[in-house]
């Protein structure tokens, strides 16, 4: 998960102040995430980049209610009402398709999976295309 953050808090993030990093155990996860950087060659936070902290809305309730307010989108400016879910709402449309990879190879589920996830796509690039967004 550190080396996934590092590179992509720096990729294509010239200028980029401030960053909010959600993570379902964020209260976890995040207690030493500083010192980690610090402490490693390979990892790296881009110079004055501030880091937000938070736990997506799906998974806040879960936690001890301490965690509710110091990781809740709710609380973290420039945040909006966001569930930081949006890997899991991906995943979930794959349901239909998972019993018909049942009895196939791994790399037949792999193209499979990889068609199924290319139309999500398009369909959401099409959608925001046509709204103007």
């Amino acid at each position: 998960m550190d080396y996934a953050l590092s590179e992509s808090l720096s990729y294509n993030t010239k200028g980029i102040k401030r960053a909010i990093v959600m993570y379902d155990i964020m209260c976890q996860y995040g207690i030493h995430l500083l010192e980690r950087f610090k402490q490693s060659p390979y990892l790296n936070i881009p110079k004055k980049m501030v880091i937000d902290k938070g736990i997506g809305q799906f998974h806040i309730h879960g936690h001890q209610d301490q965690c509710f307010a110091r990781f809740s989108p709710n609380f973290i400016v420039g945040a909006g009402q966001i569930d930081g879910e949006i890997i899991e709402t991906l995943w979930a449309n794959l349901n239909s398709i998972a019993p018909s990879t049942r009895h196939m190879s791994i790399a037949h589920r792999r193209v499979l999976r990889t068609h199924h996830f290319l139309h999500i796509s398009l369909t959401l690039f099409t959608l925001f295309t046509l709204s103007g967004l």
